[in-house]
Parts: structure tokens; C-alpha cells; sequence
């Protein structure tokens, strides 16, 4: 048995009002308009500062927040990923140095590891790695100005190779930051206009199902009301029952 749906998600309000508006202006005798005028004031597209004018302009406007935000979360996670890459990389050289004598076996205190560490820093979060990253560039002046005229330079990578990578690293998470900010923003202004035009869409379906309240035909009845927006659904009919599988009679 059909039965109607009631419109309760920003989509669904978005396109309930949205046939209603285009149904209205389809339909040029006005005894023929299942709307109201108050109603149709609330939907007129002409009308810069109408509710749906205003849902619709939110709505584009989180698209666009988001759309600004995605690449930048792509690019953030691949030059993370290089920057993982290179402060574990120099870890790994630095202390295959140690082992070989290139380098005091003290030197990883430089780089805030324990000087008898045997495994290279936490890289699994990108706090982490921005840590490492940090302690690599600073570490790595700060054992120049220890060592003096011994002062070996590290290499494949350099600090200052992971300096760049961490530099880029960290404007890209600033504007990643900035965007998702703005896309937060712009979703709480479209949220905030959901609760009325929810209870528009609501009314408006309820509005057209009055209007044709009399069509002695339910099939279309629901035809006509589906043209302003209001949504039906069918049960689905139920499954039949399997066949029973005789009992074999005894020989």
C-alpha cells in the first residue's frame, strides 16, 4: 500500500521545495495552484531573500567549501607522506653512520632520541611526524655548532631536504585547517535554516494532499500531489512462501 514520505533531510527538503516552486510556476491559472501565496512567497525564485533562495545559496555555498577543501586534504596527506619518508629515511642513514663511526654514537640525542635507541622515531601521526621533523632541522644546527670543524654533515637526506618538506608541510596543514574551518562554518549557516524549511516542506506536501482531497481516484490523487513535491513510496509485496518439500514415503 502506498503511503507518503515525509521529506527529512536537507536533499529531500531541497527538492521538495524545489518541484514545488517549479510546479507553481508550470501551473499559470492561479485556481489551479495547490499553494498559497504565503506559500509561494517562501519559494519564489525572483525573491532574493526568499527560504529557498536562501537554502539553495547556503547549500552551494558548502559545496564550494568543500570543493576548496578537498584537494587541499589530498595534497596535505602526500607531502606528509614525503615528509614521513625523509625523516625516517635520515634516522635510518644517521644511525647506519653511527654504526659505521661517521657519527658519535651520541649524536642521536641531537635529534631527541635516546642515545642507544634502536628504532627511529614515532612517524604515525602527523603531529608526530611534524615533532621529528622539527627535531631533525634543529638537532641538526645544534650538532654544526657542537661539533665545530668536525661537524660531518648529514646527507640522503639532508635536515635541510626534510627542512623544506616540513615547511611545505606545515602551510599546507595551515590552509587545510583554514578551509575546513570555513566548510564547518558554512554548514552550521545551512543547518541553522533547516529546521524551517523542513516544517515549509512538511506543510507544503500536507497543503497539496488538502488541495486534491476529493479526487475520487487515489492513483491520482498521488499523481497530481507528486507534481508538488510530495513523495510516495509502495510496500513491497511480501515473498511467498516456500514450497514445502514432500516427505519421502517409506519403501
Amino acid at each position: 500500500m502506498p503511503y507518503r514520505k515525509l521529506p527529512n533531510s536537507m536533499p529531500a527538503v531541497i527538492r521538495t521545495l524545489k518541484t514545488a516552486r517549479d510546479a507553481w510556476k508550470n501551473t499559470p491559472v492561479a485556481a489551479d495552484r495547490a499553494l498559497s501565496a504565503d506559500q509561494w512567497a517562501k519559494l519564489d525564485d525572483a525573491a532574493p531573500t526568499s527560504l529557498l533562495n536562501r537554502l539553495l545559496k547556503e547549500a552551494s555555498d558548502v559545496d564550494l567549501a568543500q570543493a576548496g577543501q578537498s584537494p587541499l586534504t589530498t595534497q596535505v596527506s602526500q607531502t606528509a607522506a614525503q615528509l614521513t619518508l625523509h625523516v625516517s629515511h635520515f634516522h635510518q642513514v644517521l644511525d647506519l653512520g653511527i654504526v659505521r663511526g661517521k657519527f658519535a654514537v651520541g649524536a642521536r640525542s641531537y635529534y631527541g632520541r635516546d642515545v642507544t635507541a634502536t628504532t627511529i622515531p614515532d612517524l604515525s601521526s602527523y603531529g608526530a611526524v611534524a615533532e621529528a621533523a622539527e627535531s631533525v632541522v634543529k638537532g641538526e644546527a645544534a650538532r654544526q655548532t657542537a661539533e665545530g670543524a668536525g661537524y660531518i654533515a648529514m646527507a640522503l637526506p639532508s635536515a635541510a631536504e626534510v627542512g623544506a618538506w616540513r615547511a611545505q608541510f606545515n602551510t599546507l596543514l595551515g590552509q587545510s585547517k583554514q578551509a575546513q574551518g570555513n566548510t564547518d562554518k558554512q554548514r552550521e549557516e545551512l543547518q541553522a535554516l533547516y529546521p524551517e524549511a523542513q516544517a515549509l516542506a512538511e506543510d507544503l506536501c500536507d497543503t497539496a494532499e488538502f488541495f486534491y482531497r476529493k479526487d475520487p481516484d487515489a492513483s491520482s490523487r498521488r499523481v497530481k500531489c507528486a507534481r508538488w513535491g510530495v513523495v510516495y513510496l509502495y510496500d513491497q509485496p511480501a515473498a511467498p512462501a516456500p514450497t514445502p518439500i514432500p516427505t519421502p514415503t517409506p519403501a
